[in-house]
């Protein structure tokens, strides 16, 4: 366990829409024991602690974490997790895999403790919304890369608080199916009005789409890539994933 020195207090560290969405998803589910990665200022981990699920907070920032009910232990996801096998039902990874040195680490230390049957939930940037699409065709990049290093000498070359990676969902699905887990919902935070000014573009998009063999639909996700969810949606991407076994 880590000291806490919190000098940000109880504050969210992710859109109040995802956490919304989160707490409405685990509702109904069955209480069980649940790991919050990272958990930050603990805002999450204590509405569900008050919902009634046995939470266990980890991060990379302990001197974040604010909640008075629970403790928070140090945790990198690019390395081991302190945690036994099959330790928990449920994994909440809010806003998490972007920072990553090593996200397929984190995907594969998740499937190390969660129980088969397990949910894992995640939230990472929409890189692929239909707006999204548009600036990297004409950047080459999905979000602003340079104004970044003015915060090297800050935080002394930790590069944990920044947007390190721009995996986008094919490749989170990727490593999801690789490590035994199965995608079965996508959510998102919340619609982007402005988008509509796109329709145009994704119907021609899906249309052309329309035309290309089914093996190679499926090669490249376009039934969920091309999905309102996806390539309508907000800024960040839920996926509700369930641990199963390897062989399918």
């Amino acid at each position: 366990m880590e000291d806490r020195g919190n000098t940000l207090g109880l504050i969210p560290l992710s859109r109040n829409e995802i956490y919304e969405k989160i707490l409405h998803m685990l509702s109904e589910q069955r209480r069980g024991r649940l790991l919050d990665i990272p958990t930050g200022t603990g805002v999450l981990a204590d509405r569900l602690h008050k919902m009634g699920f046995e939470v266990f907070c980890c991060d990379i920032k302990p001197s974040f974490f604010a909640a008075k009910d629970l403790t928070v232990t140090f945790g990198d996801m690019n390395k081991h997790l302190p945690y036994e096998a099959g330790y928990f039902e449920y994994i909440i990874c809010l806003d998490g895999l972007e920072h990553v040195e090593n996200p397929l680490n984190a995907i594969k230390e998740f499937s190390r403790v969660i129980k088969k049957g397990g949910r894992l939930f995640i939230s990472i940037p929409n890189y692929l919304n239909i707006e999204r699409r548009m600036r990297f065709l004409i950047t080459g990049v999905f979000s602003k890369l340079a104004p970044r290093l003015k915060y090297r000498d800050d935080l002394k070359g930790d590069v944990s608080m920044l947007h390190i990676n721009q995996m986008g969902y094919p490749v989170l699905k990727f490593f999801l199916e690789w490590n035994g887990f199965r995608v079965m919902k996508l959510e998102i935070d919340r619609p982007k009005p402005k988008l509509k000014y796109f329709l145009p573009l994704v119907w021609l998009i899906r249309f052309y789409c329309m035309f290309w063999p089914t093996e190679t639909r499926g090669s490249y996700l376009l039934d969920e890539t091309l999905s309102d969810q996806i390539l309508m949606g907000g800024n960040t991407l839920i996926v509700e994933a369930e641990r199963r076994d390897f062989e399918g």
